[in-house]
């Protein structure tokens, strides 16, 4: 009893808990499951990313408008002409995470440091200390995650090279 009362001072004191606490490894990074192929099959920016991206990210209230985007990332708008490619391909592919200003949004070649796949993923918590504010805020999409099967679209494209294509 005493030690839960002693969590709960730290918590109203804004102290983290303690290793031992209720929330101790809560935060694991994403692993893809064994055998997981990353090469195949091809992935294409505006064949396959930009459909997850608009279906998803791309809301007036998300990411969808130019200027006072969620964390300054343009992903498209959802006109029925279709989103800029070009643009959200430059917002994406290169630029530091407005969260994490240490890590690209999409590091080409390498899932594991791109900032997106952590969101999507879940697993940002394991950079709170780094982020702004100390939190890397909510997974994406905020109303639920993506099933694995859609990730792993995104997650492909980035490791065969994140290609404007």
């Amino acid at each position: 009893m005493k030690s839960l009362c002693a969590l709960v001072v730290l918590a109203a004191c804004g102290t983290p808990p303690p290793a031992w606490g209720p929330d101790a490894g809560a935060c694991v990074a994403y692993a893809s499951d064994p055998g997981f192929d990353l090469t195949t099959p091809t992935m294409s920016f505006k064949t396959n990313v930009m459909p997850v991206l608009t279906a998803s990210c791309s809301s007036a209230s998300c990411h969808g408008v130019t200027s006072g985007s969620q964390g300054g990332l343009f992903l498209g708008a959802q006109l029925k002409k279709g989103a800029d490619f070009a643009m959200v391909y430059t917002s994406l592919v290169g630029p530091m995470a407005g969260e994490l200003g240490s890590m690209p949004y999409v590091t080409a070649g390498d899932p594991a440091k791109s900032f997106v796949m952590h969101k999507l993923d879940g697993d940002q918590c394991m950079y709170t200390q780094a982020c702004t504010n100390h939190t890397c805020n909510d997974t994406m999409p905020r109303d639920g995650q993506l099933p694995v099967e859609t990730r792993d679209i995104v997650r492909r494209w980035i490791a065969q090279g994140a290609l404007n294509n």
